[in-house]
């Protein structure tokens, strides 16, 4: 049986795809009720203003994206080798991004258009998902590695997190695109041999 799409999921469904689109500042609550099948003051009985709603896509993004990434790399098991698990959490990480999932790629999308407020809230949330990656790295650095794992988590989210910023269908495929982001990653660049 399949379940029903309440009238509130299919407001933040409209809201996620609209503003990965166009971004926070030119989405109006008209345009999202439009999506969504219905009229704009209906967006009132579930949200009490646009900046809640747009918090709410933000969080489900963060929820959806976590909640992936953690199932690739937990199905592996604790005792799988932590670079083994890194590298399935960044192949999770760019396939959901470029995956077209809508909640996701509005948090990236509108991230810095958000009021301060609403950033620092958003924050919060993200830190849990930022921890998780901070642990996976830690455990993957080897004992003598002069790498702060700080910075390490900080420009690989961001490097991941531009992808969809560039990312085009074409001659590599998603998968491709991940498995050359956990080998630039993991093996760097120039490496020493």
């Amino acid at each position: 049986m399949a379940k029903k799409i309440t009238g509130k999921q299919r407001i933040l469904d409209s809201a996620a795809r609209i503003l990965r689109t166009k971004g926070l500042n030119a989405t109006k609550l008209s345009d999202i009720a439009e999506g969504a099948g219905m009229l704009a003051p209906s967006i009132y009985h579930h949200f009490k203003s646009k900046d809640e709603l747009v918090e709410q896509v933000m969080l489900d993004g963060i929820y959806i994206n976590t909640r992936h990434v953690m199932a690739k790399v937990e199905v592996l098991g604790p005792d799988h080798a932590p670079e083994e698990r890194l590298r399935a959490a960044i192949i999770a990480h760019v396939e959901f991004l470029i995956s077209e999932e809508d909640f996701s790629s509005a948090v990236a999308r509108v991230f810095d258009e958000l009021p301060e407020s609403l950033k620092v809230r958003v924050l919060a949330v993200y830190q849990s998902f930022e921890n998780y990656w901070r642990d996976l790295i830690i455990a993957a650095l080897p004992d003598n590695s002069r790498l702060d794992p700080t910075v390490a988590r900080k420009l690989l989210i961001a490097m991941l997190g531009a992808t969809p910023s560039w990312f085009r269908s074409g001659k590599l495929s998603a998968e491709k695109i991940a498995q050359q982001a956990a080998d630039l990653f993991l093996n760097g660049l120039l490496a020493e041999k």
